[in-house]
């Protein structure tokens, strides 16, 4: 597996970025999902400088992601606690 450049833009600027064939696809949509919330933020504050501009969106991006990951989290445990509960369930029927 080899590492190739690729190009991405993101508000209006491009970087080359390493990155393997695998990881392409995932480069490209995370570029441009980062260049909406970016466009997003611009429209809202045009004054914004690029730079504070891109800490927002990350910071935004990375708050839901955290929360989706709680999310997750909450249901996989409920997962857990009902197949704690069907587990009793198959139990009490064997007896």
């Amino acid at each position: 597996m080899t590492d190739d450049f690729i190009t991405v833009t993101i508000s209006d600027q491009d970087f080359k970025i390493k990155c393997s064939e695998l990881e392409v696809e995932l480069l490209n949509r995370s570029a441009a999902y980062l260049d909406i919330k970016m466009s997003e933020l611009k429209k809202s504050s045009p004054t914004l400088p690029r730079e504070k501009i891109a800490i927002i969106a990350a910071l935004n991006i990375v708050s839901d992601f955290l929360k989706r990951e709680d999310e997750f989290k909450d249901y996989e445990n409920l997962s857990k606690d009902i197949e704690s509960l069907q587990n009793s369930l198959n139990l009490e029927e064997l007896k």
